[in-house]
């Protein structure tokens, strides 16, 4: 007993890591559904944690020379890190869709994975609920694959 009481306060508290985090990148989207005829976009985003679990995201979704895509603006939630290597986010978004104005709300889980130094690859997979009346509201399911600058 009086081992596993030592044990216990000679180990180390661990902290959280409350440095300034954040990542920018750019990819290619595969929209599955809502996806109006083609299903290969491209996307842009920026997230931003400032010392903390919780974070700003703002991104333009699913663009391409014939789609003004999706522009959002969210939170995200660090739900599970093992840092430096690997970023577990979930995120919830509010915006606009550029092709006919029209606001959209929805989320995701998004994963970064540092490959050597700042560089990362980005997984981010959302659903978003574009509410445009009766007959073109739709639910645009989405992943993208970003190559990222990470700090």
């Amino acid at each position: 007993m009086r081992a596993l009481a030592v044990v216990c306060l000679l180990a180390s508290v661990a902290h959280a890591d409350d440095r300034l985090h954040g990542s920018v990148g750019a990819g290619s989207t595969l929209v599955m559904t809502g996806a109006e005829g083609d299903r290969f976009r491209f996307d842009a985003s920026f997230d931003l944690k400032p010392r903390s679990r919780f974070g700003l995201l703002l991104a333009w979704r699913a663009f391409d020379p014939a789609h003004r895509g999706l522009v959002t603006a969210g939170i995200s939630y660090e739900g599970a890190a093992s840092r430096p290597r690997l970023v577990l986010d979930l995120h919830a978004d509010v915006g606009i869709d550029l092709d006919r104005p029209a606001p959209l709300g929805g989320g995701g889980v998004r994963a970064t994975l540092m490959i050597i130094g700042p560089l990362a690859a980005v997984l981010d997979t959302g659903a978003f609920l574009v509410l445009d009346g009766i007959d073109g509201t739709r639910l645009q399911l989405q992943g993208a694959t970003l190559l990222a600058a990470r700090w």
